[in-house]
């Protein structure tokens, strides 16, 4: 059974500490595109590509938190930063998003359940098989048609017009303050630091993001939901685990409450700084709430064997 932890118990932190973090957090992320238009063409672009792509991750898994309106203590501000700047970042509507990841908490595990990427078979050369998806930019498109879709039954969440015109608004200020921090390190030789802001923008930015950064979320939403030969709780067809996280794969996979998914799935009122302490009572009475095992042993575990056809273990 579902234990039943009051939100109160749980209070949210003040939004001068949230915005401190969240500023640190998307300065690192965004530091290789801008590192690379300063320096442009050499060794570097292929570490600042892995370091943007795999660390954008987080930013998605901050894009949930504010869908949750657990970043800021009022919600106007929360849906600000998620349209404003994470949505346009992630190229994705964020309005959008927030209704299909709550469908995704109503129907979780059930055919309807509309996020589908945690059913994805990794096992044996699957594995390597999505890599190469994502590195052809095939899973991107896929995921963006996802978005974008229209339903019989109802409307996609994805076709704003307010979308597309603050994702027009936010990638001309982004692209524009590339293409100074390249002149500013290029000048007078304007072809230079355009060339430099393109291949920052170009490679590092986007195609960080709709190769390697789509490839680590894939990931992490199988090792937080794929059923597999482990005794993780269950609901309908999706597992629900918590991890041990070091600070690499908190960074990378785990940031902002996603190594506590099992306990956000059943507490989703309670702000990710405060899921960690909720786990840990939630796991004395409930082993299998543990985080015992990480992300990187989770995903090789369900690599190495196909999932069970049935699940060991429910939990409602």
């Amino acid at each position: 059974m579902r234990e039943h932890m009051p939100p109160s118990r749980f209070a949210k932190r003040s939004d001068v500490a949230s915005v401190a973090v969240v500023a640190a957090h998307v300065a690192l992320v965004v530091a290789p595109i801008y590192v690379t238009a300063a320096l442009g063409l050499g060794w570097w672009l292929i570490p600042c590509w892995l370091w943007f792509g795999l660390t954008m991750n987080g930013l998605l898994n901050l894009m949930h938190e504010t869908a949750h309106y657990h970043v800021f203590t009022n919600r106007a501000a929360n849906d600000l930063f998620g349209r404003w700047v994470l949505g346009p970042l992630s190229l994705a509507d964020f309005d959008g998003y927030r209704q299909r990841h709550w469908d995704h908490h109503r129907r979780l595990g059930q055919p309807d359940d509309p996020k589908l990427t945690y059913h994805t078979d990794i096992h044996g050369g699957h594995l390597l098989s999505l890599a190469f998806r994502c590195l052809t930019l095939v899973e991107a498109a896929r995921k963006f048609r996802h978005q974008t879709d229209t339903h019989d039954d109802e409307p996609a969440p994805g076709n704003s017009l307010a979308w597309v015109l603050r994702v027009l608004v936010v990638h001309a200020l982004f692209a524009g303050s590339l293409l100074a921090v390249a002149w500013a390190t290029h000048r007078p030789d304007f072809w230079a630091a355009l060339l430099s802001a393109v291949v920052a923008y170009g490679f590092i930015y986007v195609y960080g993001l709709a190769g390697l950064t789509v490839f680590a979320a894939s990931l992490r939403a199988i090792a937080e939901h794929q059923i597999g030969p482990d005794d993780a709780a269950h609901v309908g067809a999706a597992a629900l685990r918590n991890f041990s996280c070091n600070p690499l794969t908190r960074l990378i996979l785990g940031a902002y409450g996603f190594g506590e998914h099992a306990t956000h799935h059943q507490q989703p009122g309670i702000p990710y700084y405060r899921l960690q302490t909720a786990t840990a009572e939630l796991a004395a009475k409930d082993p299998a709430m543990a985080p015992t095992h990480g992300y990187w042993s989770t995903l090789a575990t369900l690599a190495r064997r196909p999932a069970p056809t049935s699940p060991a273990r429910s939990t409602g």
